[in-house]
């Protein structure tokens, strides 16, 4: 079960089940030896809704989590019911710093009905503090349609080189560049 409200938008309820919390197992290497690093994802409302807008928007598009007021996306809750299986496909991809407070980002192409769009993923991804072994929390603030958006000589890794670096089990990645 999600953490977010079902939203009644023009006639159609829309629920969330998709973004429920969920752990990934992320295969690692370390010294010869294998290891398996959980990451526990969790989603904001940012990948369904986008800035409310009193001259775009209508009372109806309202929806509030954790005190935001933000306003329902169609566009992006559709593209929001894909999200568990980007992540997935995440794990062996490459995610690069982003320009913003969002720390990471990700990017994949969706099916779209206008045809294939880049989907912008930003998450957080931080060493979980309670938990006895290695283990990795990622926090995805936002998803949407959009070009990918870091600057063009960001630092990039593979997600799994990130998840061993926050869960410490891997030395820090030093940017390219700077000594």
């Amino acid at each position: 079960m999600s953490d977010f409200a079902n939203k009644t938008f023009e006639g159609q309820v829309y629920t969330f089940p998709h973004l429920a919390q969920m752990t990934l197992p992320v295969e690692l290497v370390v010294q010869q030896e294998p290891i398996r690093i959980p990451v526990r994802v969790t989603f904001g409302c940012h990948c369904f809704t986008e800035e409310f807008d009193p001259e775009k928007h209508g009372g109806h598009h309202r929806y509030r989590h954790l005190g935001e007021e933000r306003a329902f996306d169609v566009e992006r809750y559709q593209c929001s019911l894909q999200l568990p299986q980007v992540i997935h496909a995440m794990l062996s991809g490459t995610i690069y710093r982003a320009d913003r407070s969002y720390t990471y980002v990700a990017q994949i192409v969706l099916p779209h009905i206008t045809g294939l769009q880049p989907y912008s993923i930003f998450f957080s991804l931080e060493k979980a503090r309670k938990s006895p072994s290695p283990a990795v929390e990622m926090f995805v603030k936002s998803a949407y349609l959009s070009p990918l958006k870091h600057s063009p000589n960001a630092q990039s890794w593979r997600f799994k080189a990130l998840v061993g670096e926050k869960a410490e089990v891997f030395s820090p990645k030093k940017p390219k560049g700077r000594s």
